[in-house]
């Protein structure tokens, strides 16, 4: 099966021997930014495996171990800006580029508020204990930008969001309704069970109970009707809960689908900015 490209998938373009500089601002990208290559593995599973030690760290509470973490982040961050320069997307501004890097890319924007804060607070209060739930999640998220496939699926779900929020919409009313409907069939007729169904928030919080677990013994109603009712929500829950899953798993083949779709296009596109902003900057004909 093929890797799933992203807009960071590039080929290995030639460049002039004579700039050192810019020969290591491309290689540095190169292994920071491509998604195939052994470099860009390993410091992908390097950095990956940071970022959980350090997640298992906060539970231990080493500062130290806390303070080198965090340098090392910190500085893979900055290195990425330097040299995100050869990406296709910033290739022409120099800091203004960097900056729209920083402020618009979503991993950029996630490592910049898992690292930094962290790191200011660090330095001028020396001490480690803020946010530590905060940070533990942060990190986390930022184990996602490590490969392909979780990046793809962080973009099936910013583009399942209408669609999820429909659903849970939806949702929301129909467990209303069935709230109030439980309480309404448990209090006005005959041999109602009051005790559970006596309000519309104890109701609410039956019809929660009804939904997640089918088999209930918590939960009875006392009626035929609150009884027939429940049923109905039992049913119909088990279809509202399965339609995420359904629309989340169709936009991830789609994205999928896509993704090997244009992964050949997009590396020849960056090879080619490449070359374009090679010949800008130093005038050299092309190798």
């Amino acid at each position: 099966m093929a890797a799933i490209s992203d807009n960071f998938s590039l080929l290995k373009c030639r460049l002039p021997d004579r700039n050192a500089y810019v020969r290591l601002q491309h290689a540095v990208f190169h292994v920071l930014e491509s998604d195939n290559g052994g470099p860009a593995r390993v410091v992908d599973f390097t950095i990956f495996g940071l970022v959980l030690i350090s997640a298992v760290n906060l539970a231990v509470g080493n500062d130290r171990l806390e303070f080198l973490f965090i340098g090392v982040f910190a500085l893979e961050y900055l290195i990425r800006l330097w040299c995100i320069v050869w990406h296709r997307a910033y290739s022409r501004g120099g800091w203004r580029a960097r900056l729209k890097y920083a402020t618009t890319n979503a991993a950029a924007v996630i490592d910049f508020i898992a690292i930094w804060p962290t790191l200011v607070v660090m330095i001028i209060f020396g001490e480690v204990e803020i946010l530590p739930i905060f940070r533990l999640i942060s990190r986390l998220i930022m184990t996602g930008r490590r490969f392909p496939a979780m990046r793809v699926m962080g973009r099936v779900m910013l583009r399942s969001a209408t669609q999820l929020l429909s659903v849970l919409v939806t949702l929301g009313v129909f467990w209303l309704a069935a709230g109030y409907l439980m309480h309404a069939a448990e209090t006005r007729l005959p041999g109602g069970n009051h005790e559970q169904f006596g309000s519309i928030g104890e109701s609410l919080w039956a019809s929660v109970v009804i939904l997640t677990t089918l088999p209930s013994l918590e939960v009875v109603p006392g009626t035929l009707a609150g009884r027939v009712i429940a049923g109905f929500i039992a049913l119909l829950g088990i279809g509202l809960f399965a339609l995420p899953a359904g629309i989340l798993t169709s936009n991830f083949m789609e994205a999928y689908q896509y993704a090997r779709a244009t992964a050949g296009q997009m590396q020849m596109s960056t090879c080619r900015v490449m070359y374009a902003r090679q010949r800008r900057r130093s005038r050299w004909p092309m190798a």
